[in-house]
């Protein structure tokens, strides 16, 4: 059976890095938050398993903080 909140980090994953590409802040401060938080994703991307939970976690509070304020 197919882990339910893994498939969903990995869709965050996808909106997030596409969203934070498009939407990068004029701040100097929050860009470089940002890029450390898209590099943090690219990982995740890549390395990301379903048993990773606080990770999953976190991908689902980096995707409420951005996507859905």
């Amino acid at each position: 059976m197919p882990d339910l909140d893994y498939q969903n980090a990995c869709r965050q994953i996808e909106e997030l890095i596409h969203y934070l590409r498009q939407n990068q802040s004029q701040s100097c401060t929050l860009a470089d938050e940002e890029d450390l938080i898209l590099t943090r994703l690219a990982d995740w991307q890549t390395d990301l398993k379903p048993h990773h939970k606080q990770a999953i976690a976190a991908i689902d509070e980096y995707y409420r903080r951005f996507l859905e304020n």
